[in-house]
């Protein structure tokens, strides 16, 4: 275990009650298990905790009570002291962190950054920010920051964050956890088990993010905007999509785009007649996979009456 206590503040955790700056999402156990098969893994937590995670205020061993291989769980302890703090800062940010090496810094080609984290309090309940993740990359902006507010005291709880919205995700510096101990009672005790701190990417290509630009559109548009994102593939690789509209089962509007990974759109024609009001299906594929569908609803335009505007 290491303990640095004269450790400056970075500039992320001055970021720590900030808005999130991307897509946050929660995974439950069930969906998270269902698609491990479709994904390639790259561990992040770096062997046994004390040799390689640094502490402030805290301290870190392995977890070797909840989970069944220590050497990809830590559980962090924090014993909350208003008085005891680094001299500028006595009701401070104990916190927990490891700097990235080599490989682990390119993100760019992954999907998601996943962990579990189960949280214990001598409180009855943790308070409504109890803990905050913070990345550190070379970008402008520095670093990206969001609290951890669905965890829950007794519980595991998943999570899966998309890397797309990262600011320079191919050059991430340093992953830390910190809390405030504004948010805390003096003498609070709070312990946090992390556990399968991985990137993670779709093995093959898959669609993600797959929705119309709007679910209510006029049905004289003529087009239909689609916006998706396209992961599984590698660097200079591309995939065909296949995205048609639908109506009781009739494909109404067809189209077809090869393209590579990452965010892209595409606009949907009328196949032959023209689309009427009411409610549609929009379905993307990409080969033999199984397809992406949501509901897309076109209504009257105020400006077709008598064909031309008022």
């Amino acid at each position: 275990m290491k303990t640095t206590l004269n450790q400056s503040l970075p500039l992320s955790l001055l970021l720590a009650a900030s808005p999130a700056l991307m897509l946050f999402s929660v995974a439950s156990a069930a969906s998270s298990a269902s698609r491990q098969a479709d994904m390639e893994k790259l561990p992040l937590f770096g062997g046994k905790a004390a040799s390689v995670w640094s502490t402030a205020e805290s301290d870190v061993v392995a977890e070797t009570n909840r989970v069944k291989s220590p050497s990809a769980a830590m559980r962090w302890h924090i014993a909350v002291d208003h008085y005891g703090g680094e001299a500028k800062y006595p009701i401070g940010w104990p916190r927990l962190w490891r700097a990235l090496k080599g490989a682990e810094r390119d993100w760019s080609g992954y999907d998601f950054l996943e962990f579990r984290v189960f949280a214990d309090t001598t409180r009855d309940k943790l308070p409504g920010s109890p803990v905050t993740l913070l990345l550190r990359t070379d970008a402008a902006e520095g670093s990206w920051a969001r609290a951890l507010t669905e965890l829950k005291k007794g519980e595991w709880v998943n999570f899966s964050i998309p890397i797309a919205g990262l600011p320079k995700p191919d050059a991430v510096q340093q992953i830390m956890f910190s809390i405030s101990d504004s948010n805390y009672r003096h003498k609070d005790e709070v312990e946090f088990s992390i556990a399968d701190l991985a990137l993670t990417r779709w093995a093959r290509p898959t669609l993600v993010e797959f929705a119309p630009e709007r679910a209510v559109l006029f049905a004289d548009a003529g087009g239909l905007p689609v916006r998706f994102r396209l992961s599984g593939l590698k660097a200079g690789e591309r995939a065909e999509i296949v995205c048609e509209l639908k109506r009781a089962g009739e494909t109404v509007g067809r189209a077809v785009l090869a393209t590579e990974r990452g965010s892209q759109r595409l606009v949907l024609k009328p196949s032959a007649r023209p689309w009427h009001a009411g409610a549609y299906e929009l379905v993307g594929k990409i080969g033999d996979g199984p397809p992406r569908t949501t509901s897309v609803r076109l209504v009257e335009s105020p400006w077709t009456e008598k064909g031309a505007k008022p």
